[in-house]
């Protein structure tokens, strides 16, 4: 078969790419290789799915040099070449995309050439495109420190004999740092706001002495960069997932409501998960009744179609089923049916049938519907994500427990024990417990429904009160109170 990679790359251009890559490689700026041209032409035939006996690579080089004996080596190298081609052409559509970029690699290339009247026109464009980008996020702390940069090296070569520039002092050398440090700081708590969020459910090593130290300046000794929007936003997102300060989170979620205008879409997305974590945390610290809360937040970020990150064009699955747990905690089961049509369509084809499924049986098992949940959960197929596996896992034993269904409950029991002992790893370790405690006390209450007369019903159901850190609680501590009403 002809390079795996190659054909991944071509299937992943639109029609618009896939022609103008063909005006790309019969460039003879870009190639002079006729033998590669053919190939293109070749394939191009078989696009989008490239798939099929014709893509051999015997057949391949029978059909673009009749008459010739296979020599692998050749096509292995007009093949490669055709792939360093595709190679550079996405680079350059990447390059085009950002008109910025561009504008800074000229003014270098002018400034190298001693351009000066070229550079100086450019630059004074450039510096209103900079000036007017709406959201002053990394990149634009970034751009303007290039631009700084790139006018410092100018008025080194010029000798200041611009007017342009006759207010040139070292206030500028200031501004220079003034954008380099606020690009560092807002990608550096950023990231580290990305690294706590994460480790609240992946196992992740982490040294943050350094970082640490950096907070501490921010907080006790700054009073500039901490007032800048962006810094600002990610210094309260990581306060708020060390300290967990509820003063933090309503300052984070004014800011998610009043943003639009200022942060962009990414930031949002980030800010809204950040906030969701937090109160998810509280509640299984013991915290009731945020479902409420939870489900305001989430029709915010449906309202600012902040549902999928700006780099996909998915609806996100996990947020998916959160939405659906949330809103069914909340008593809205009318809203849940409206969402689930409106908005299953929007998940990845990937995962739909998972998202959907599962969606569609924690509706109806909130209803009181089991036969109709196991149902929809037997209709999955296959589930790619572990932390959909978790969630599937729990509904399929309680609904298994509701039908009475014994030897099927047993059976999932140890199924799930094993599973979490090969998933350890993926998962964080209060995350792991919260499982963990889920399966311990699930396994207690068929144990005990199968006696009469369960002496110790009463400890169960204490230890259960106390066991905040447990997913699925709430529906443990009603069976077990069921069993000792009867």
């Amino acid at each position: 078969m002809i390079s795996a990679t190659l054909l991944n790359m071509l299937s992943k251009f639109s029609v618009k790419e896939i022609k103008e890559f063909g005006e790309f490689v019969r460039s003879p700026f870009f190639n002079k290789n006729e033998n590669v041209i053919a190939l293109y032409d070749y394939l191009k035939k078989h696009y989008p799915e490239f798939e099929g006996p014709k893509l051999k690579k015997e057949y391949a080089y029978s059909r673009l040099f009749k008459g010739k004996e296979y020599n692998d080596g050749f096509m292995r190298s007009v093949t490669f070449n055709l792939g360093k081609l595709a190679e550079d052409y996405l680079a350059y559509i990447n390059f085009r995309k950002d008109d910025l970029t561009r504008g800074i690699n000229l003014l270098k290339e002018l400034n190298e050439r001693k351009l000066e009247k070229v550079f100086l026109k450019y630059y004074s464009e450039i510096e209103e495109d900079i000036n007017s980008i709406q959201y002053h996020d990394t990149d634009y702390f970034f751009k303007k420190y290039e631009l700084e940069e790139q006018k410092e090296i100018y008025l080194d070569w010029s000798k200041f004999k611009q007017k342009d520039f006759k207010n040139y002092s070292e206030n500028t050398i200031s501004y220079i740092d003034d954008e380099l440090t606020s690009y560092y700081l807002a990608k550096m708590l950023n990231h580290y706001r990305f690294i706590l969020d994460k480790a609240q459910y992946e196992q992740i090593q982490f040294d943050s002495s350094f970082t640490d130290h950096i907070l501490d300046y921010l907080l006790n000794k700054d009073d500039y960069f901490r007032n800048k929007i962006k810094i600002k936003l990610h210094l309260y997102e990581v306060l708020l997932i060390k300290e967990k300060r509820t003063e933090d989170y309503e300052k984070l979620k004014e800011i998610l409501v009043t943003g639009v205008d200022f942060l962009s879409h990414s930031d949002r997305y980030s800010l809204h998960n950040v906030l969701q974590s937090f109160l998810i945390e509280r509640s299984f610290g013991g915290v009731s009744g945020l479902a409420v809360e939870r489900l305001e937040l989430y029709k915010i970020c449906i309202a600012q179609k902040l549902y999928a990150a700006s780099e996909h064009i998915y609806f996100d699955d996990l947020m998916f089923g959160n939405i659906v747990i949330t809103a069914i905690a909340a008593g809205q089961f009318e809203w849940v049916e409206e969402f689930i049509n409106r908005y299953s369509d929007e998940v990845s084809p990937d995962n739909r049938d998972v998202v959907h499924g599962y969606s569609l049986a924690r509706l109806s098992f909130s209803k009181g519907n089991f036969e109709e949940t196991l149902k929809h959960l037997n209709g999955i197929k296959t589930i790619r994500h572990i932390q959909y596996k978790i969630p599937v896992r729990n509904l399929t034993s309680m609904v298994s427990y509701e039908l009475g269904m014994f030897t099927q409950v047993v059976y999932h029991i140890d199924s799930y024990r094993h599973f979490l002992n090969n998933n350890k790893n993926s998962l964080s370790l209060i995350r792991h417990e919260r499982v963990v405690n889920f399966l311990k006390y699930f396994t207690k209450l068929v144990k005990y429904r199968e006696k009469n007369s369960p002496p110790d019903l009463d400890k169960l159901i204490d230890e259960l009160v106390e066991a905040n850190n447990t997913i699925e609680k709430d529906w443990l501590l009603e069976k077990a109170r069921e069993l000792r009403k009867n």
